[in-house]
């Protein structure tokens, strides 16, 4: 699965990064996405644990997060890569045995995207895109009895198709639409972000946007594959732009 969704991304790179004289223009935008959590994650046929968090209730939680996006474009073609990383923690005490016990508990979520695609007009892009996921997680307890560590992650990808249309509004203001759909490692995805930017000069921008990023992932326990994520990930998205 990993093999057919890069080469699918790069044999669109490869087609839409041509080798001719035309200059690429280069947008690379820092983002932050303030994101809250709905579904269910669990263990395929034993259980499921509902998820009902906003951004304000996870807010609490995040030791580090970041995110970028940076792509290329020029009259016919464009190639996008985009990463975003966020880190939970949380510590907790307890008692076992009659003993105290400190619990920390971490979270760590990469989405790593990449691809290109055709633009159809200076305003219509259609997009071929891999995104990757990685979820990790792990509790380390530490007691009089010592210290004891567990971990677990899981990682699979998709393969998405869609499209963009981006409109400039008188001059300054930028509106942007963005929707796509996949699956792969997932039994269905699908991507949307709404977006309004305003440049200051040819080189910074800054923008607000909604993303709206849902995973079906069901697993598979013929294949000893117990990791079910039905989680939709939304939220209010703060960038600060670079163009060259």
């Amino acid at each position: 699965m990993k093999r057919t969704l890069f080469a699918a991304v790069c044999l669109v790179m490869s087609a839409a990064i041509p080798a001719a004289a035309e200059d690429w223009k280069y947008d690379f935008v820092l983002y932050g996405w303030l994101s809250g959590l709905e579904g269910t994650i669990g263990v395929v046929d034993v259980a499921e644990v509902p998820v009902d968090a906003t951004f304000d209730d996870l807010a609490g939680y995040v030791d580090f997060a970041m995110a970028g996006h940076f792509e290329g474009k020029k009259t016919k073609g464009l190639w996008i890569t985009d990463v975003a990383y966020t880190n939970l923690g949380s510590e907790r005490d307890a008692t076992v045995a009659n003993q105290p016990v400190t619990v920390d508990m971490d979270l760590t979520q990469w989405i790593i995207e990449g691809g290109g695609g055709y633009r159809a007009t200076p305003e219509f892009d259609l997009l071929l895109v891999g995104r990757y996921y990685i979820i990790e997680s792990g509790a380390m307890s530490s007691s009089d009895f010592g210290e004891s560590t567990q971990e677990a992650s899981k990682d699979w990808g998709d393969i998405y198709i869609g499209a963009r249309y981006t409109k400039v509004l008188k001059e300054k203001w930028i509106l942007s639409l963005r929707g796509d759909i996949g699956a792969g490692g997932s039994e269905f995805a699908w991507f949307g972000d709404a977006a309004i930017g305003y440049r200051f000069s040819e080189l910074f921008s800054a923008g607000l946007a909604w993303r709206v990023l849902s995973l079906d992932r069901e697993g598979d326990a013929a294949e000893a594959d117990y990791f079910k994520y039905d989680i939709t990930q939304n939220g209010l998205g703060l960038g600060l732009g670079f163009s060259f």
